[in-house]
């Protein structure tokens, strides 16, 4: 019995230690190839640095570079990918890009690359605050397979988290953001320019206070009001229409009720109506059914979210047109909601010769069109939807592998290469209307469209047949560029969609919540800790030790199952701590009993776990349904406090049965000798029934 129960503390010290593991040393996917990037910078021009190399032998920067690097980087498997070596020529920055698994290896990798580069080009240097590290994982401990131990969140507390739970947005702080697929949109033009932001807010506060006193059955008063991306003399109405019928009526009641707003005048545009059922009316978006649309939309929520490099995101499906996004530790909604929230519908389009391009003076990312004729200044969407206005490229055609480079100037550009059959569209109409020797009145534009705002739009001087394109110009800075690139990557919306809430709980609230919460539950279990002593002896004290285990399995299944702690998922883990408890109080209130009438200890003992069992599995089942239920059919909260009861609930079957009783039955023979440790025996109340 001795041994039998020496294996049995062995095997639990071995439990105990594996999640405590697990708990501060995270066990995880081993880490993957990710992309990083170098900037170089330089006194004068690339290419300049190339001929100045004596031992060039007439080659350019990148075939000088590649072979510096192929004697850095000898293994074939270690080498730095050719693609991600941009030095344009003429520019005097550049970027080269390379890949490792974690930031150690990014780091020494990152060395040599610098040296390498240094070495081929004399003159260049690296621009050690240009490598950004953060996104990449801390070097594992042991790798195992397909898993890696990562290192201990206590000896890395700029990691975020000390143990490797992942924390919601409540307790963390972020953005939440409810995204709607948009029905319908109406659009207005305006006869005039509100050339400042804060005539421009005051206008739209203005604008929604008018939609909110229109009729409620024409359900306009939670419409989104804002100003065109592309003209902000375009005043665009956004509404959930749920049919054709409630949109028609929107679409006539419109310009009536706008017509209350007595400092502008409006002319309705193009209305458009995306059918949930059916799919869109425009055939510029993907999928034809609703769900479809609402599948692939989250796919492409999820991979820009993944972009901006944001840890344990929560990302679901809300209804039938409805997403949730929760990006915890994000300190910018704005960026977030730019990102996530673009459309990102690229086209490439040939204008007729009577359109020029011309700078916006009111938004530096937008270009405006003149007509040569008249001097006509128009907005980018018009340009757009002109009749001689040509699609070459749309955004199927653009190979995922857009990348930012730097061109002469210095200034971050966007650089994309064509597939299929747009490639050879684009090389045939190029070809066509190029103007190699600049004739007056010969410029043909080729501008770019993101959406229906022009991004930028180069002339054409000479054919371009090698599928390949550059976006410069209108970038403030590389992140701009680094944030098109992202959204061109990642895909273009099936179908536009609205920021119907956007949340923002802020990282102070969240750690403030997150201590509240803690130290109410460790008070509230220090004091059931000494009730459980004083109250029941010597059980007390070995449940309170029970507990402590049980404790520290529920967090480390918890983590293993990937869950995300929240203060509802917070509330789950004490009510199922309360539950824990409440077993080992059946017990030993059966023990209480059994004492009376058993003639040994062990006797009562083995009576009492016996007899309890069937209360204890009775109330653990029905708990276990409804935590069932509610994380099936709940959403977000709910969902978190479910798991958190769900697994404290069978944790605590397992706690009972294993735990306690290892240790109530390791003091069996002191009760034997003074039962009085283990409380008083209580008589059972006898029923008596008279005739």
């Amino acid at each position: 019995m001795f041994r039998s129960r020496l294996a049995q503390y062995l095997g639990l010290l071995l439990l105990v230690m594996a999640c405590l593991g697990v708990i501060f040393f995270p066990i995880g996917a081993r880490p993957e190839l990710q992309t990083y990037t170098l900037r170089f910078s330089a006194p004068k021009a690339f290419d300049q640095l190339a001929r100045d190399n004596k031992a060039a032998k007439g080659k350019d920067a990148v075939a000088l570079v590649d072979d510096a690097l192929n004697v850095a980087f000898p293994s074939g498997v270690d080498r730095v990918p050719t693609t991600g070596i941009v030095f344009a020529p003429g520019a005097k920055n550049a970027i080269v890009t390379d890949r490792a698994t974690d930031r150690e290896q990014a780091q020494n990798r990152a060395g040599r690359i610098a040296a390498a580069v240094s070495k081929a080009l004399p003159g260049a240097t690296f621009d050690a605050k240009s490598l950004q590290l953060a996104d990449l994982p801390l070097k594992p401990i042991a790798e195992f397979g397909q898993y890696a131990i990562s290192p201990s969140r206590l000896q890395n507390p700029d990691e975020g988290n000390k143990t490797a739970v992942k924390l919601g947005l409540d307790l963390r702080g972020g953005v939440s953001l409810v995204l709607q697929v948009r029905r319908a949109l109406f659009p207005f033009r305006m006869n005039q320019s509100l050339t400042t932001a804060e005539q421009r807010d005051q206008f739209l506060q203005q604008a929604r206070t008018t939609l909110t006193d229109s009729p409620a059955n024409l359900n306009l008063r939670q419409a989104d009001v804002n100003f065109a991306a592309s003209d902000n003399r375009v005043l665009e109405v956004r509404t959930q229409a749920a049919d054709v019928t409630e949109f028609n009526a929107q679409k006539a009641a419109l310009p009536g009720i706008l017509k209350n707003i007595k400092t502008a005048q409006f002319t309705p545009g193009e209305a458009r109506f995306y059918n949930p059922d059916t799919g869109t009316k425009s055939n510029s978006f993907g999928p034809n059914t609703a769900s479809e649309r609402l599948d692939r939309t989250v796919e492409i929520v999820r991979a820009r979210v993944d972009k901006l490099g944001v840890s344990e995101p929560l990302i679901q499906k809300q209804g039938t047109d409805r997403i949730v996004v929760q990006l915890p530790g994000v300190n910018d909604p704005q960026k977030a909601v730019e990102v996530i929230g673009t459309t990102a519908q690229m086209e490439i389009r040939l204008l007729s010769e009577g359109l020029l391009p011309t700078p916006d003076p009111s938004n530096a990312n937008n270009t405006l069109f003149r007509r040569a004729s008249n001097g006509e200044i128009i907005s980018s969407a018009q340009a757009r939807q002109a009749p001689n206005s040509t699609l070459l490229v749309a955004g199927q055609d653009v190979k995922p592998t857009t990348k930012v480079v730097f061109g002469q100037s210095g200034q971050a550009a966007v650089s994309f290469e064509l597939q299929g059959a747009g490639s050879q569209k684009f090389a045939d109409v190029t070809r066509q209307v190029q103007n190699p020797n600049n004739e007056p009145g010969k410029d043909r534009f080729i501008p770019i469209f993101l959406d229906e705002r022009c991004i930028s739009a180069p002339r054409v001087e000479s054919a371009i047949t090698t599928g390949e394109g550059q976006i410069s110009g209108g970038f403030a800075n590389v992140e701009e560029a680094q944030t098109l690139v992202s959204l061109l990557n990642s895909g273009a919306l099936p179908a536009p969609i609205d920021v119907v809430e956007n949340r923002t709980v802020s990282a102070t609230l969240g750690t403030d919540s997150l201590l509240k919460s803690l130290r109410a539950g460790l008070i509230g279990l220090a004091l059931v800790a000494l009730f459980m002593i004083f109250y029941y002896r010597l059980p007390g004290l070995l449940a309170n030790f029970a507990l402590a285990v049980y404790c520290v399995l529920n967090l480390a299944i918890f983590i293993l199952v990937g869950g995300t702690l929240t203060l509802p998922g917070i509330a789950g883990f004490l009510l199922a701590i309360a539950m824990s408890l409440d077993t080992n109080i059946l017990v030993f209130e059966r023990l209480k009993e059994e004492m009376a009438i058993q003639p040994t200890f062990t006797a009562a003992l083995r009576a009492a776990f016996s007899r309890a069992w069937t209360a204890i599995l009775d109330s653990h089942v029905t708990t276990l349904i409804a935590a069932t239920v509610l994380f099936f059919l709940g959403t977000g909260p709910v969902k978190g406090f479910a798991l958190t009861l769900g697994i404290g609930v069978l944790l605590s079957l397992f706690s009972a049965i294993s735990v306690t009783r290892l240790f109530m039955w390791s003091v069996a023979s002191t009760g034997e000798r003074n039962r009085n440790l283990f409380g008083t025996p209580v008589a059972r109340s006898e029923i008596t029934t008279t005739k």
